[in-house]
């Protein structure tokens, strides 16, 4: 009788054994299964905003050549919605502002708006002293420099998901790398004489990120100057 409880003990205490085994099995599996899904909604998320801010990027562009179509000319387009510092002194009617229900017809969204993030402090800026590579001509002079929409301090996660989106290489793992963007100021009817050096999408390996080369639209990192930070692009007019 003494062995056979002494074996039922040594049985009982194996099952318990095993069962401590397994839940810690199942602890760790549910562990790494919530910790993919995280990591997968993350990406999601960042996906959605990339895809948010193409969208409105190119309906900006749209409206744009639409308005100059409609005979609105270049100069006299009128970007105040996004701040008084784009309000432009040569239009002098709503039919020539872009974010305007008589003008363009196009709502206007902060970029925090874009990327549903009430802290996210930088404004769109358009922007006249880039030049983007095999758009429109090459020439080191501002006759060739685009008319730009600008967004910086872009999330890392949301600037390779917008890279993604546009087939565009991150090399990496990290965004394309541009000596410098320059944003000068606000586009009011012309175009500034400063032409930034090194072109976007260039052929310069280094300084230009040439994984961008004939896309109108990307996000680059600018580690020139002290920025260190993302930029998103959109040609609104190439020259």
């Amino acid at each position: 009788m003494k062995y056979f409880i002494q074996n039922q003990n040594g049985n009982a205490l194996w099952f318990i054994l095993f069962a401590v085994a397994l839940l810690g099995f199942l602890a760790g599996v549910i562990s790494r299964n919530s910790s993919s899904v995280n990591q997968s909604g993350s990406v999601e998320q960042a996906r959605i905003k990339a895809t948010s801010l193409l969208r409105y990027g190119k309906a900006v562009e749209t409206t744009v050549q639409q308005m100059m179509l409609n005979g609105i000319s270049e100069n006299d387009l009128d970007f105040v919605a996004i701040n008084a510092s784009h309000d432009n002194i040569n239009c002098s009617d709503n039919a020539c502002e872009v974010f305007n229900v008589e003008g363009g017809g196009l709502q206007y969204q902060s970029v925090a708006n874009i990327l549903s993030d009430s802290s996210h402090a930088d404004s769109w800026h358009v922007s006249t002293e880039n030049q983007v590579y095999q758009f429109g001509c090459d020439d080191a002079n501002n006759s060739c420099t685009e008319l730009l929409l600008l967004a910086k301090n872009i999330p890392k996660s949301v600037c390779l998901q917008i890279n993604r989106v546009q087939g565009i290489t991150n090399p990496s793992n990290d965004a394309p790398m541009q000596l410098e963007i320059l944003e000068g100021s606000e586009y009011t009817g012309s175009y500034s004489a400063t032409v930034n050096s090194s072109s976007i999408g260039g052929t310069n390996t280094v300084n230009e990120s040439p994984q961008v080369k004939g896309k109108e639209a990307g996000c680059v990192f600018e580690f020139g100057s002290g920025q260190d930070t993302y930029f998103f692009y959109q040609v609104l007019i190439s020259r």
